[in-house]
């Protein structure tokens, strides 16, 4: 089951962040370290206030729906001349759950959130180069590269490059 988080959810949403941050550092922007000590009802607060709005969390559930094993953003771009575009983050399937098609799942629902907003016509994204199973599921869904951010990510003394990808969902929109 794939649904939009709320405030109900933020001790799961909090659980599985960190568990990823630590699982696969080089997969976040964001470190353990930066987030571990976050108070829970900040959390709470801001996955609320993205239900009721335009930037969204949605989190997938395992099979009896109790437990959340996945989860991903959607930012809507605020600017003037920027709003036509909304970016993915925070993408996380943790590894008991990979495999079965939620991070698939996850991308369908944020599509679909996405072109129901008023004027969204492009999804952006960034994906550490060397996680080649994010980069298949982006490129099967129709995600584009249109370049590469060096050392993008720096912590710890180690570097990552990010791959900067875009995915129209207006038939209108080139590539």
């Amino acid at each position: 089951m794939i649904r939009i988080l709320g405030a109900e959810d933020a001790a799961a949403y909090q659980a599985l962040r960190l568990f990823g941050l630590r699982e696969s550092p080089e997969a976040f922007g964001s470190t353990y370290e930066s987030e571990a000590d976050t108070p829970l009802e900040h959390v709470g607060e801001r996955l609320a206030r993205g239900a009721a709005g335009k930037d969204v969390t949605f989190g997938a559930f395992d099979d009896d729906g109790g437990h959340l094993v996945g989860v991903a953003g959607l930012r809507r771009q605020t600017g003037l001349k920027t709003r036509h575009r909304a970016h993915v983050w925070g993408m996380y399937v943790a590894p008991q759950a990979r495999g079965r098609g939620l991070g698939r799942a996850l991308l369908d629902a944020l599509a679909a959130h996405a072109r129901a907003l008023d004027c969204v016509e492009r999804l952006t994204l960034g994906v550490e180069t060397s996680n080649a199973p994010a980069r298949a599921l982006y490129h099967a869904f129709g995600f584009v590269t249109y370049g590469i951010e060096p050392q993008a990510y720096a912590f710890g003394g180690r570097y990552w490059d990010s791959e900067l990808m875009s995915l129209a969902l207006d038939a209108r929109s080139p590539r």
